[in-house]
């Protein structure tokens, strides 16, 4: 196999990889609007919970810690699939730990704005 012939069958290798890749991402199902707000409200009130407990978060006013909370919550609501709710039952996958933190530091950052 020649090097040029190398690079097409890597070129549609990576090709193939990210049409099934896209394909995957559009099968992704949203939550039913019943699912999507207990998720909401369930994570708001576990966010106001501990945050209200965390001793770096005394300065803050119980409103700021509510706008934070609201915030993050509707974030991961949004960000949530049917798909991921089995899969981060007993604890988070790295890629919504990962996207958590994103929304954590987002939301931070335009409560302490405000």
């Amino acid at each position: 196999m020649t090097r040029k012939h190398q690079g097409m069958t890597m070129r549609s290798s990576f090709t193939t990889l990210f049409v099934l890749a896209s394909c995957t991402a559009a099968l992704a199902t949203p939550l039913s609007p019943n699912d999507k707000a207990a998720l909401l409200k369930g994570t708001n009130d576990s966010c106001l919970e501990n945050q209200v407990k965390d001793a770096t978060n005394k300065a803050m006013t119980v409103g700021q810690l509510q706008t934070y909370c609201d915030c993050y919550a509707r974030a991961f609501s949004d960000f949530m699939q049917v798909e991921d709710l089995d899969k981060n039952k007993e604890t988070l996958t790295p890629e919504t730990m990962k996207k958590a933190g994103e929304f954590s530091q987002t939301c931070a950052a335009s409560t302490l704005r405000k």
